[in-house]
């Protein structure tokens, strides 16, 4: 049966989801400054990085694909929304926050351009992808229906949004992204950051899309 683990790293890292498939994936790298803490997470379970066959990237920021290389080094694929796969092959430091980070990210291949309706069949699990920009022109959400699962990046946490103030942002492309997800049935939602939310899981969309209806007039 497959399996979904958080094995992120530290610090400033994102969440980062390994599934254990057909396909072993991962959502999300982290910043790859802690590379050695998520090689000792991936060890426990009995995985080494090369095991990593794709990552998927929510958006294009440091903190959730700066940790691309060390899997893409060890023969992993890449996998991005098309809006910012530009943004990894040249090793931008703007728009993906690199430079708030004191990083040089070299630039790094990407193999699969991601867009709306695309399905990432992994085995079990098939992963819709679903493009929610707001936080980044190239947000996306990844949901399996059959269990309820939303990747949700940084478009919605269990208590809150992501920011809208950064390259790229966009508040009213946010609210319009979390009307849409409002009416998916979500059991378990995995943001980029902060708790997995578990049970009724939709109730933290629909509670972000309140919040960010109210904050704009």
């Amino acid at each position: 049966m497959a399996e979904v683990h958080n094995i992120g790293g530290a610090g400033f890292d994102s969440n980062i989801y390994l599934i254990l498939d057909d396909i072993v994936a991962l959502v999300d790298a982290g910043t790859g400054m802690n590379f050695e803490l998520v090689r000792r997470k991936l060890a426990n379970l009995g995985l080494k990085p090369g095991d990593v066959e794709l990552v998927i990237n929510t958006h294009c920021h440091f903190d959730h694909a700066g940790g691309d290389r060390d899997f893409v080094e060890a023969g992993g694929e890449v996998a991005i929304h098309e809006l910012e796969a530009g943004l990894l092959r040249r090793g931008d430091r703007t728009v993906t926050l690199a430079e708030g980070f004191g990083a040089r990210p070299k630039p790094i291949e990407v193999a699969r351009e991601l867009r709306e309706g695309d399905r990432i069949e992994l085995g079990e699990l098939v992963l819709e992808v679903l493009h929610t920009p707001g936080h980044t022109a190239g947000s996306i959400c990844l949901h399996e229906r059959e269990r309820g699962l939303l990747f949700s990046g940084d478009t919605v946490f269990c208590g809150g949004v992501g920011r809208v103030d950064l390259p790229t942002g966009d508040a009213r492309a946010l609210l319009k992204s979390l009307e849409r997800l409002t009416k998916l049935e979500v059991r378990r939602l995995l943001p980029g950051h902060g708790p997995v939310g578990e049970g009724s899981a939709d109730r933290y969309i629909k509670a972000a899309h309140r919040l960010m209806r109210g904050e704009l007039p």
